[in-house]
């Protein structure tokens, strides 16, 4: 048995996937276990994966959920639009009317989604894409980048320093910012451009994000006999999969993982299982700051509750956003298109803070502010597919999908 399907079990509140036989059909159609000659696994590699990227269907996609939001506020009074707004940032804990923190950003969230009607989205994306060498330029030098680092490669046990490698694709964006800066000079096209450039590059690294919380989720909750591997090679997968995350400028934690290879990945899943139960302990008890009730724990990353009469999912490790105290919510079985409505409406206001007066440093904190919404918890919601996939629930599978705000993550 792996240490962390141990430690899973040892630790466990109440992990309603252990009373159950789980299915590893998922597993086997989404991974490749690369093997050397001596028959040890080596590499752990994505069957299904966007490789290269153009970046026309995005900027297709953003036209098009631009229009569709205008159709939709034209059958509403502007009154009926501002409440429509003000109800979701209320169900996300925000009060564009107080002075608490995050008021300033928001209002500027409130402000660019009541300026959509206003966007000339034919105009605007015409000039956005006029410069088509530098586009092309861009989606050549990034795709190159991406080779760097197979997209297909999920974990490299045998290099502690394998994802290093990934900064080249940083430097890609830094280059392609910069050239935007001279390609265009209306403000709103050099925003929207500046959001392709960054959104795009980002939204491709996702997909490896994504799929290390499925694994994440597979070897907490079955033995390493069922996938086809020994606990030396999970633990060593685990290790290259917490070495992806390290930033790239903490040189400590790089050479610790080099230096303790086999425990590196096994010493941080250790401590986020214990955080999130510590967590949900804390919620079972008198002091709690949520009301949730029959909390049942699905995997190191989320939680089953019963909110006010609704069932509903919860994440562990994430806050609704960056200023809020309380757990960001995964799904909501009372209201099944709340999270995916909600993180589009926000995707939207990202791109239409680029058509509103403000300083820099502002729109550079509104910016910050929409991505704590969404984007670390859909990374995590692999592992939410992954509980999904293990029991059977294809229905869930396709709901999770739904929301997860990038179209680079191939179900």
């Amino acid at each position: 048995m792996s240490r962390l399907l141990t430690l899973a079990m040892g630790l466990a509140l109440s992990v309603s996937a252990f009373a159950q036989d789980l299915s590893i059909q998922g597993f086997n159609e989404r991974f490749t276990l690369v093997k050397n000659e001596q028959g040890v696994v080596t590499t752990v590699k994505l069957k299904k994966a966007i490789t290269r990227f153009t970046i026309k269907p995005f900027i297709e996609q953003l036209k098009n959920d631009l229009r569709l939001e205008q159709k939709n506020f034209m059958n509403l009074t502007d009154s009926q639009v501002e409440a429509e707004i003000d109800d979701m940032l209320y169900g996300m804990g925000l009060d564009p009317y107080s002075k608490a923190q995050g008021n300033q950003e928001a209002q500027k969230i409130k402000e660019s989604l009541l300026n959509i009607p206003n966007i000339n989205v034919n105009n605007t994306f015409a000039e956005v894409l006029a410069p088509k060498d530098f586009w092309k330029e861009f989606e050549t030098k990034l795709n190159e980048a991406f080779q760097f680092v197979d997209p297909t490669i999920l974990a490299n046990l045998e290099d502690p320093r394998f994802f290093y490698k990934r900064q080249v694709t940083y430097r890609v964006v830094v280059w392609a910012l910069e050239q935007a800066k001279k390609h265009f000079a209306n403000v709103p096209a050099l925003n929207i451009a500046s959001f392709v450039i960054v959104r795009v590059h980002d939204m491709m690294m996702e997909q490896r994000h994504f799929h290390h919380n499925m694994l994440l989720h597979y070897f907490e909750s079955l033995p390493e006999s069922k996938l086809g591997m020994t606990k030396e090679e999970v633990d060593r997968t685990v290790s290259s999969i917490y070495e992806y995350r390290i930033d790239m400028l903490d040189i400590f934690s790089s050479n610790n993982a080099a230096r303790d290879w086999l425990n590196f990945g096994f010493q941080r899943f250790y401590q986020e299982v214990r955080t999130g139960n510590t967590r949900i302990r804390t919620w079972e008890g008198p002091m709690s700051n949520v009301n949730f009730e029959d909390i049942k724990k699905l995997n190191y990353a989320f939680v089953n509750v019963t909110e006010a009469g609704a069932k509903k999912i919860y994440h562990l490790h994430h806050t609704a956003h960056q200023f809020s105290s309380k757990p960001a919510l995964a799904y909501d079985y009372s209201n099944p298109n709340r999270v995916k409505r909600n993180r589009a409406l926000l995707n939207l206001a990202g791109v239409a803070l680029g058509f509103i007066q403000m300083p820099g440093w502002l729109k550079g904190n509104v910016d910050a502010f929409i991505e704590s919404f969404y984007v670390k918890q859909v990374r995590t919601e692999g592992a939410l597919v992954g509980y999904f996939e293990s029991t059977g629930d294809q229905g869930m599978i396709n709901r999770i999908y739904a929301q997860r705000a990038n179209f680079y993550i191939v179900q």
